[in-house]
């Protein structure tokens, strides 16, 4: 069953390529480094499966730059653990 954001997907066109059939994705962001890292998770990513770009819309750069500015009141702390992938 598809739901209304599928449909909206399905018709919206690629910034870079203009082809139609971009999907939404939610990825996990690190800004920084060290002890100033922040992490924000579920940031919409979106991406096309016609020409593989992928990228951020500009409401959402605005909300990471206001997650950032506020990171004091809005970030959690937490232990972190870090994997690298390699094949």
């Amino acid at each position: 069953m598809l739901n209304r954001s599928d449909n909206h997907n399905r018709k919206r066109r690629c910034d870079n390529c203009g082809k139609a059939g971009v999907i939404e994705k939610r990825i996990t962001r690190v800004y920084g480094r060290g002890q100033n890292a922040l992490v924000i998770e579920n940031v919409p990513v979106i991406v096309c499966a016609q020409c593989g770009a992928s990228y951020l819309e500009a409401k959402t750069l605005h909300e990471i730059e206001r997650i950032k500015l506020h990171r004091k009141s809005l970030a959690k702390k937490k232990s972190l653990d870090v994997a690298a992938f390699a094949l």
